[in-house]
């Protein structure tokens, strides 16, 4: 055993929890409940299938022999039906989890493309409104120059400001 400092506590042994795993056939533990049902049901199922089957077969008579091949076929059954429902319920979950995992990752990106069609949009009425800004500018610094110029040369200027009814 190794020599730790007082007071360190002990390394926890339980595994990770998407890690948690029970049993033979290794089956996660939030999915051992449906594991003992699918088991129960099918060695029931094949037990009574085969019990039947193989008593009409050997047109067995009277209850002691159809017992003794109701017990030799529960273990066959037992052993089927351990393997079948490992792989139902381990190949189920990982299709739920898969099937969940995509819808929420589809959830996610229509949310982000969502999000930024809105920003673009904000952005473009934004960028939009600088840009009639600058035209506006311009055309008042265009409008006042060609006022400033007339002014200067002694014409009459009569040309309408910008955005009047009379201007451009």
């Amino acid at each position: 055993m190794a020599n730790r400092a007082p007071g360190t506590p002990t390394p926890s042994r339980e595994p990770p929890e998407d890690e948690n795993r029970t049993g033979i056939p290794s089956i996660p533990a939030s999915a051992v409940r449906w594991f003992y049902a699918l088991f129960s049901l099918g060695t029931i199922y094949l037990t009574i299938a085969n019990t039947v089957h193989e008593a009409v077969k050997v047109n067995a008579h009277g209850w002691l022999e159809i017992q003794s091949i109701a017990t030799a076929k529960s273990v066959q059954a037992a052993a089927a039906s351990a393997a079948v429902s490992a792989i139902l319920v381990e190949g189920g979950h990982m299709v739920l989890a898969r099937i969940y995992t995509e819808k929420n990752r589809r959830k996610a990106l229509e949310e982000g493309r969502r999000e930024g069609r809105q920003k673009g949009r904000q952005e473009g009425r934004q960028e939009g409104r600088q840009e009639g800004q600058k035209e506006v500018q311009a055309a008042w610094e265009a409008w006042n120059r060609r006022r400033l110029e007339a002014e200067d040369a002694g014409e009459l200027f009569n040309e309408a400001p910008p955005g009047s009814l009379d201007g451009k």
